[in-house]
């Protein structure tokens, strides 16, 4: 990516114009052809050099098989290391929903109850002080009507205070996938990356795919990089955090998309209830009163309905790594992709349109800003 280093409006105006011209692919509206790899590699391309991104690999799902997988750019933008599908990324809050997906399967072998307040199986002593927190399920955990609040604002204190009353109101909540994450361990008696080593990773064969750091990600990983391009210090989970520590690649993360298109590890009913509106949507994810006609949250994933037919999708920011994902189960086909850098999610619209297609709200919902703004 040679135009990656450069910041002069005129290249940068060139690269959008670029993207502009070039037809929204076949792929968005039919079936993938291989044949249709050259124009996804350059219009990636050209999409990354517009956003300073340094990094991305991406998977395509059609017929509910993984079509195309590819590695662009590099790992850290001073290095010559080339990204590859193989490439190691941050996860982020991707990470939810495959722990879900393992939380769905204790429900159906009856090991916990969707229903039942987890403070029967574990109370929680970083809340204790407010009477509420008992009323908290798996069912409000996975929909995120906790009542928690995203994060604690010391992260450092074991003290934990509700921003609102469990069940009442969609708000989105890391501290609740912490508790769940307290409660699977206790029931399980197992450390829960090894529960979903067990359950997920070597089921689904995700064989590059941890939420602790293993040694052997350390041959090829992406360098997380500012807004700015350049490269930061790389975060290496030691321990598991269901809410974002996820380490794995795209074809990974595609091998368990695929899981929920074909109701693998999972029975089809179970599946119906994770992709069924459990939450209502703010229009805006930073603050909105008015409610979204479109956007909901079921169980581990946000749910889009549109004229086209229905979606289930995700984001994930860890600062420097963004990333997303989405799928059509009436379409069989799905997109995801995982970046190093603090843009990636600038041209969430693009990439929809063109591996998707159809209009989507989600990226006016999450408001990141695009790309495109800078090109003025």
């Amino acid at each position: 990516m040679s135009t990656f280093l450069l910041r002069s409006g005129r290249v940068i105006a060139l690269a959008a114009l670029l993207i502009n011209a070039l037809p929204v692919m076949v792929l968005a509206q039919t079936r993938w052809n291989p044949a249709d790899a050259r124009s996804l590699d350059r219009y990636i391309v050209q999409l990354m050099d517009s956003a300073h991104v340094p990094g991305l690999s991406l998977a395509l799902i059609d017929r509910n098989q993984i079509v195309y997988s590819q590695g662009y750019g590099l790992t850290k933008a001073d290095s010559t290391q080339r990204v590859t599908a193989e490439t190691v990324f941050d996860a982020a809050s991707l990470s939810k929903p495959v722990f879900a997906y393992a939380v769905l399967q204790l429900v159906e072998e009856n090991v916990l109850d969707l229903d039942k307040p987890l403070y029967h199986y574990l109370p929680y002593p970083d809340v204790a002080d407010d009477e509420r927190y008992k009323l908290i399920t798996a069912r409000m955990v996975l929909s995120h009507r906790s009542g928690f609040p995203n994060w604690r604002k010391n992260r450092r204190s074991r003290q934990l205070s509700m921003i609102g009353t469990p069940g009442e109101q969609f708000g989105y909540s890391g501290e609740g996938f912490v508790y769940l994450q307290k409660v699977v361990e206790k029931i399980t008696g197992k450390p829960v990356n090894e529960l979903l080593t067990e359950r997920v990773f070597k089921p689904l064969s995700m064989t590059r795919s941890s939420y602790v750091w293993r040694n052997d990600f350390d041959s090829d990983f992406a360098q997380p990089h500012g807004e700015s391009g350049e490269p930061e210090p790389k975060w290496k989970p030691e321990g598991a955090n269901m809410a974002y520590s996820l380490q794995t690649t795209a074809p990974d993360y595609a091998r368990f998309v695929l899981a929920i298109l074909n109701a693998q590890g999972l029975q089809p009913a179970t599946v119906r209830q994770m992709l069924s509106r459990q939450s209502r949507l703010p229009q805006r994810f930073s603050g909105s009163d008015t409610l979204s006609t479109s956007l909901y949250w079921g169980l581990g994933f946000g749910l889009e309905t549109t004229a086209t037919g229905d979606y289930f999708w995700h984001w994930g920011d860890n600062d420097s790594f963004k990333c997303f994902v989405m799928a059509s189960p009436a379409q069989q086909k799905a997109v995801v992709y995982f970046t190093n850098s603090g843009n990636g999610l600038s041209f969430i619209t693009d990439i929809l349109k063109h591996c998707i297609g159809g209009e989507h709200v989600v990226a006016a919902f999450l408001g990141y800003k695009s790309y495109r703004n800078d090109t003025k």
